[in-house]
C-alpha cells in the first residue's frame, strides 16, 4: 500500500519518460518499489499508449518499431529490474509510445478536420443548384422575336421583397444574411423564365467557382446562342432547369470558372 498520496498521471508519464528531474526521479522510482497501486497504475497507462498506437499505426510512420515488449522494459527501468526484451523486439521507448500517442491524436484530428470540410464542401455543393422540388424552374409563352428583342444586359425584372423573404423561408435561411444571397430566376427571364416562385432560388455569392456572377455569364451566352439560331430556346430553357453548372461546362468552358 502507499503511504502516501498516489502520484498523478502526469507524474507517472513523465517519470517514465525520463523528463523529471534526477531528484524527483529517484524520489518516484522509491514511491513506485512501495506502491503497488501506483505500479498497476503505470502499467494501465503504458498498455493505453501502446493500444491506441496500434490502433493508429496506419496513419503514422510505417518505419516505427514492434512495440510488443516495451511496457515490460519500463517497469523494469524503473523498478530496477533486469527484464530483457522479446527476442527480435525493438526497443520502442515509452517516451516513444508518449510521442506516438500525441501524433496519432494529431493524424486523427487532422483527419476529422478533412472529414468536416468535405462534409462543409459537400453542403456548399448542394446549395450550388437549387432543389428541384422547390425551385423546378418554370417559364411563361413567348416568342423568339421577343426573347431576342430583349437586351440581355438590362437586367432581370427585380424581385418583390416579400416575395424573397418567401424563398428564404422555403429554403430555410432565417439567419444567414441576405447580402450573401441572390434570389435569382433558374431560368433567366430573357430566355422565358417565369417570375413565379417556382422559379427563384436563393443562389449564394459566395461560392467560390459556381456563384451568381457565373451563371450570370451563361444566361448571356445562352442569349446569344439562341438569337444566333445555334441553339433552340427550349433547350437552353431545359438545360438551365437541369443543372446550370453543366450547361456552363457545355455551353462556356469545360472546367470550373476562375
Amino acid at each position: 500500500m502507499c503511504q502516501d498520496s498516489h502520484l498523478s498521471d502526469d507524474e507517472l508519464l513523465l517519470a517514465a519518460d525520463g523528463e523529471l528531474k534526477a531528484h524527483r526521479r529517484s524520489e518516484v522510482r522509491a514511491h513506485l518499489k512501495a506502491c503497488k497501486e501506483c505500479r498497476n497504475r503505470l502499467a494501465q497507462l503504458e498498455d493505453a499508449a501502446a493500444d491506441f498506437a496500434a490502433s493508429y499505426r496506419a496513419v503514422l510512420d510505417p518505419q516505427l518499431p514492434p512495440q510488443h515488449g516495451s511496457a515490460s522494459q519500463f517497469r523494469a527501468r524503473l523498478m530496477g529490474e533486469q527484464a530483457q526484451p522479446a527476442k527480435g523486439a525493438g526497443s520502442f521507448s515509452l517516451q516513444q509510445l508518449h510521442s506516438v500517442k500525441w501524433a496519432a491524436a494529431a493524424s486523427v484530428m487532422i483527419l476529422g478536420l478533412a472529414l468536416l470540410m468535405q462534409q462543409l464542401g459537400s453542403r456548399a455543393e448542394s446549395e450550388i443548384v437549387p432543389n428541384p422540388n422547390l425551385t423546378p424552374g418554370e417559364t411563361t409563352l413567348v416568342s423568339l422575336t421577343e426573347v431576342c428583342r430583349a437586351n440581355s444586359q438590362a437586367g432581370e425584372p427585380q424581385v418583390p421583397e416579400a416575395l424573397k423573404q418567401a424563398v428564404f423561408r422555403e429554403y430555410g435561411i432565417n439567419n444567414a444574411p441576405r447580402e450573401d444571397y441572390e434570389v435569382d430566376f433558374l431560368i433567366t427571364p430573357e430566355l422565358g423564365g417565369s417570375t413565379s416562385i417556382r422559379n427563384l432560388w436563393p443562389q449564394p455569392y459566395a461560392s467560390r467557382a459556381w456563384n451568381a456572377h457565373v451563371k450570370d455569364a451563361l444566361e448571356e451566352r445562352l442569349h446569344k446562342l439562341v438569337c444566333s439560331g445555334d441553339l433552340d430556346l427550349s433547350t437552353a430553357q431545359r438545360e438551365l432547369a437541369t443543372n446550370w453548372v453543366g450547361a456552363y461546362k457545355k455551353y462556356v468552358q469545360r472546367d470550373s470558372p476562375m
